[in-house]
């Protein structure tokens, strides 16, 4: 469906006349042909175009919207809806908008450099940025002083509940899961048992992200730790050490940002060119004159 309406929008800014090709659909001298298939096709993801082509039904759903889109595209320029001088810049926006992606086409298919060289030279000088961090997976209780969750406390009587989930805690009586679902009143993490999942140092408040590093092996449980939200009780799950990912893992990565880095450099490297070439120049006070017009008339 949003392939369609993709392919819609594009219709709607192709010329009326059909070009040679085969007649696919007809009528009250109108005609779809199969290079007004291919026109549209062609703008869309491959992926879509592939499922678009196999399936019978939506190639003619897709048929019959070329089709009343050129059938009343006829009938607004009859009612001379196309005369006017804004519609006719439209127009003439799009046709040079579609020039323009062609024309990038052709000076992006220019060759680009080998860049793995320079790939590996970034890899090697740059490892910080190539290493997954410390990395922390943690559980916790909380005992809610917050008014935005549903359930929450005074801090003094959160205090005193937080205190009673630790003494059952290290009475060893009952679990920590266990714990997290009679007490808990994280109600995201409630449904996985407290889980946080895994984070890094710094992504929580700083008082639970201290109590979290602070604690080193697996299973080991903090103090009561009070944050903005009110009293938790965390339990370290899992602590994973830094690992610097090999070039081979990051290589691609690293040369697909620096083709695409280089091919804006050259676009950019011409648009500069193009400008000075033409002599290109603004009319400051009419530019000024036209967006003073445009803020009055949206004032009104």
């Amino acid at each position: 469906m949003k392939f369609c309406l993709l392919l819609t929008m594009a219709l709607c800014l192709s010329p009326v006349a059909s070009l040679a090709g085969e007649t696919l659909m007809f009528g009250g001298g109108i005609e779809v042909k199969d290079v007004d298939l291919d026109a549209l096709l062609l703008s869309g993801p491959e992926d879509a175009r592939s499922k678009v082509v196999a399936d019978h039904n939506q190639l003619l759903k897709l048929l019959r919207q070329i089709y009343l889109i050129r059938a009343l595209s006829e009938e607004a320029e009859k009612n001379g809806l196309g005369d006017s001088e804004l519609f006719q810049a439209k127009l003439r926006r799009q046709r040079e908008k579609l020039l323009y992606l062609e024309r990038l086409k052709q000076i992006d298919a220019e060759p680009i450099p080998d860049f793995e060289q320079a790939a590996r030279e970034q890899y090697e000088g740059n490892p910080e940025a190539y290493t997954i961090p410390e990395r922390f997976e943690a559980k916790h209780i909380l005992i809610s002083t917050t008014d935005r969750l549903p359930k929450h406390h005074p801090k003094e009587e959160a205090l005193e509940i937080i205190k009673k989930v630790k003494e059952e805690l290290d009475s060893g009586q009952s679990s920590f899961e266990d714990l997290v679902m009679v007490y808990s009143e994280d109600t995201v993490t409630l449904k996985n048992q407290g889980s946080l999942g895994v984070f890094k140092r710094g992504s929580m408040v700083e008082s639970f992200d201290e109590a979290v590093v602070a604690m080193h092996k697996p299973g080991e449980i903090s103090d009561i730790v009070e944050t903005k939200f009110g009293y938790h009780i965390i339990k370290l799950v899992n602590r994973y050490s830094p690992k610097k990912l090999s070039f081979e893992q990051v290589k691609d990565k690293i040369i697909e940002t620096m083709k695409s880095d280089y091919i804006q450099n050259r676009r950019d490297d011409y648009f500069d060119g193009l400008l000075k070439k033409n002599k290109a120049g603004i009319y400051e006070d009419k530019v000024e004159a036209y967006a003073q017009k445009q803020q009055q008339q949206s004032a009104e």
